[in-house]
C-alpha cells in the first residue's frame, strides 16, 4: 500500500470516529443519518457542474455497482441505528469495524477482485481482527464466544455486510470509471463519482424516511430541534471521511488493505468514547489497541 493511500486513510479514520462520536451522542435514526448524506451530498453537488466525465454516458457494470453500493449503505445505516439503541459506542464501534475485514478479505478472494493477499496480509487482518474483537469486553475473562452470540450481534452483522458491500462495490464502480476516463485524473473520478453516489444515496434515503409514519414525524422534530446542527456537522466530518477513502482506493492493489487500514478509527474512537462520552477505559481496550497496529504492521511486510 502506498504511502499516499495511508496518509488518506489515516485522517479518514479520525473523520469518521468524529462522525459516529456525533451520532451516538443523538440517537442515530433514519432520518438523522438522511441528514448526514444529504449535507455530504450538498457540500460535494458542485462537482457535477465542471467535472469532465460523462456519468449518464459510463456503461452499465458503472451503474451495477453504484446501485449495490447504495444499497448495502442503506443497510447499513438501518443496522447502525438498531445498534446505537442498544449498546455503547465504546462497545458497539471496534465489534462492528471488525468483521468487514474479514468479509472484505473473503469476498475478494473469491471473486478474484484485486491482487492476491499474501499470508502475512492474512495474519496482519487476523491479529486486527482478534484486538477489535477483544476492545469491548470488560475484562480478558469476558473474551469468549458466548458474549459475541446475542441479538445484538445480528445488527452488527447488518452493519458488517452493508460495509462490505459498499466498500468493494465503490471500488469496483471506481475501476469501471478509471478503465472508461484514464486520462482524468485520480481525485477528479473519485470525486465525481462521490457525487454521483451521493446523489442516488440521498435519494433512496429521504424515498425511505418519508415511507413511514414514524420516521416522517422525526424528520420534523429534527429540522426543527437541536439535532440539524449536528446532523450537519456529522455530515461534513462523513463527506471528509468518505471522499478521502474512495481516493485512497486509487491508490491500493487490493480494497481489502482499505478496510483494514480503516481501523485506525478504532483507537480514535474509543479515546473520543472515553474523554467525551465518559465510557470505561480498560485493560483489553489498551490492549486490543496495541494488537490493532500490530496487526497492521504485519498486514503490509511482503
Amino acid at each position: 500500500m502506498s504511502l499516499i493511500a495511508f496518509v488518506l486513510i489515516v485522517v479518514s479514520a479520525g473523520l469518521h470516529a468524529s462522525w459516529n462520536l456525533v451520532a451516538k451522542k443523538n440517537h442515530m435514526t433514519i432520518p438523522f443519518y438522511t441528514l448526514i448524506c444529504t449535507t455530504s451530498m450538498l457540500l460535494w453537488v458542485h462537482v457535477q457542474c465542471w467535472t469532465p466525465i460523462h456519468v449518464l454516458a459510463l456503461p452499465r457494470q458503472f451503474w451495477m455497482f453504484m446501485v449495490l453500493s447504495v444499497c448495502s449503505d442503506v443497510l447499513y445505516c438501518c443496522g447502525l441505528m438498531q445498534i446505537y439503541k442498544r449498546m455503547e459506542m465504546a462497545t458497539a464501534y471496534p465489534v462492528m469495524r471488525a468483521l468487514p475485514i474479514i468479509l472484505t478479505a473473503l469476498a475478494t478472494s473469491l471473486l478474484g477482485w484485486g491482487k492476491p493477499l499474501t499470508m502475512f496480509s492474512y495474519l496482519g487482518f487476523l491479529v486486527v481482527f482478534c484486538g477489535a474483537l477483544l476492545m469491548p469486553q470488560n475484562s480478558f475473562s469476558d473474551f469468549r464466544l458466548s458474549n459475541y452470540l446475542n441479538r445484538n450481534m445480528l445488527f452488527i452483522l447488518v452493519v458488517a455486510c452493508g460495509t462490505t458491500g459498499y466498500t468493494i462495490f465503490d471500488s469496483q464502480a471506481q475501476k469501471v470509471l478509471t478503465a472508461c476516463m484514464q486520462e482524468i485524473s485520480a481525485p477528479v473520478r473519485s470525486l465525481t463519482y462521490y457525487s454521483s453516489r451521493g446523489l442516488m444515496l440521498t435519494t433512496a434515503l429521504w424515498l425511505v424516511s418519508f415511507s413511514m409514519k414514524t420516521t416522517r414525524r422525526e424528520i420534523s422534530e429534527m429540522i426543527h430541534g437541536p439535532m440539524l446542527k449536528q446532523g450537519i456537522l456529522a455530515g461534513f466530518f462523513a463527506s471528509l471521511s468518505y471522499s478521502l477513502v474512495l481516493c485512497a482506493m486509487n491508490y491500493v492493489t487490493n480494497v481489502s488493505y482499505v478496510q483494514v487500514f480503516r481501523q485506525l478509527g478504532l483507537p480514535i474512537g474509543m479515546g473520543l468514547g472515553v474523554l467525551i462520552l465518559k465510557e470505561r477505559c480498560t485493560a483489553t481496550k489498551v490492549t486490543g489497541v496495541i494488537l490493532i497496529l500490530t496487526g497492521l504492521a504485519v498486514s503490509v511486510i511482503r
